[in-house]
């Protein structure tokens, strides 16, 4: 009977590259599945909504929250390894998260005047430039575009990292995502119902959901001390099996949500079962993920999964380039997000693959790294 602790001396753990990159192709998937302004077109007649809503319900069982697990289930391997203190440890992720995130910041705030111009929004995208209370939001709550949320949220989120590791020894703190969860919604909907400042209603939704998605990072944890201890091929099957219908259950859920969306033409608010089905997903899904390092997984994996960060970074700005190309151009909704799709994820791949073999730019898209890094690192080698 092989045992899982022997796959991981013989080398890298390929299921987990394989989830990195399912995260990138299925956040493209998200957010090409909405129309030219985000919605759900609503515009439409509602038998060509079923593709663009099933393509976003397959791609959200790796969403933003599956991203957020992988990172911090990398996160909880490196510091297993090492005993680096508090701050030296934060420092080390703010120049490889909140650096890049700076620059693309700037990116996209000046960016958005393409397709906006186009569009014919231009006017309200320079009142946001010329805004200081514009610019704080879009470098404290990652505001300037729809995805650059990810990044500060995640940094915050990594700021819990001591308190995470109490989840591998005692791996029942996993389940303390649940709880948090329902604290999310329930004070969420507090603030919602009850600040009318909406500044102070979008800080104060931020501080809530870094506060309960705390909940991911005792999972995380959780699932690495579970990894860490090691199973038998026997038992990775049995678990793989329940994981994947974990996953089926959370995605019958979804297929419920999406017939609500293709019928309302509009993303509604979910809630009970629903909410709780496509936040709790992401567990189901790495955990599957994890049970399945007995397949034979290419190890060609690791080779791109390195590029998924990149290409979440830039994707939107293909999309933007997609929908001002497409502008005047009459597709019905099913093959417009097709081919918006395959575009993005096309392109996302080769523009980060093409960014990162430029010295100068492999930083932006964590292929690489900072400048000031490189020269330190020259002037080390000199005076050796």
């Amino acid at each position: 009977m092989s045992v899982q602790s022997d796959n991981i001396s013989s080398g890298r753990m390929n299921w987990l590259d394989g989830a990195r990159l399912a995260a990138a192709f299925c956040i493209i998937g998200i957010h090409t599945s909405s129309d030219q302004l985000g919605g759900a077109y609503k515009t439409a007649e509602a038998h060509d909504r079923v593709f663009p809503v099933l393509l976003r319900s397959v791609s959200e069982m790796a969403s933003t929250e599956f991203f957020i697990l992988v990172s911090l289930f990398l996160l909880s391997m490196k510091l297993s390894k090492s005993a680096t203190p508090f701050i030296p440890t934060m420092q080390l992720q703010a120049r490889r998260l909140l650096v890049p995130f700076a620059f693309w910041t700037v990116f996209y705030a000046f960016f958005r005047l393409y397709k906006a111009h186009h569009y014919g929004y231009d006017h309200a995208i320079m009142d946001q430039v010329s805004s200081i209370n514009h610019w704080l939001g879009y470098f404290l709550l990652g505001n300037v575009n729809f995805h650059m949320h990810f990044l500060p949220t995640l940094f915050l989120l990594l700021m819990f990292h001591r308190i995470y590791k109490l989840a591998i020894p005692y791996p029942l703190l996993g389940l303390l995502v649940v709880p948090m969860l329902y604290l999310n919604f329930s004070i969420g909907e507090w603030v919602w119902g009850t600040i009318k400042d909406p500044v102070l209603i979008q800080y104060m939704v931020r501080f809530v959901k870094i506060l309960t998605y705390t909940g991911y990072g005792f999972f995380a944890y959780a699932l690495y001390g579970f990894w860490q201890r090691g199973m038998s091929t026997e038992q990775a099957k049995t678990l793989f099996g329940f994981s994947v219908f974990m996953v089926f259950i959370g995605f019958v859920v979804k297929l419920i949500y999406a017939q609500k969306v293709g019928v309302a033409g509009e993303y509604i608010v979910r809630r009970e079962m629903i909410y709780y089905g496509h936040y709790l997903l992401p567990c189901a899904m790495l955990s599957a993920f994890l049970c399945s390092w007995y397949l034979p997984w290419p190890e060609k994996l690791s080779q791109w999964s390195r590029f998924s960060f990149g290409m979440y970074l830039i994707h939107p700005a293909i999309m933007d380039l997609f929908d001002v190309a497409m502008q005047g151009i009459s597709l019905q909704p099913d093959w417009y997000v097709l081919m918006k799709y395959c575009a993005t994820a096309f392109f996302s791949l080769s523009l980060t693959i093409a960014i990162g073999r430029v010295s100068l730019l492999a930083w932006t898209v964590g292929l690489g790294p900072l400048p000031g890094e490189r020269v330190n690192k020259t002037a080390k080698v000199v005076t050796t």
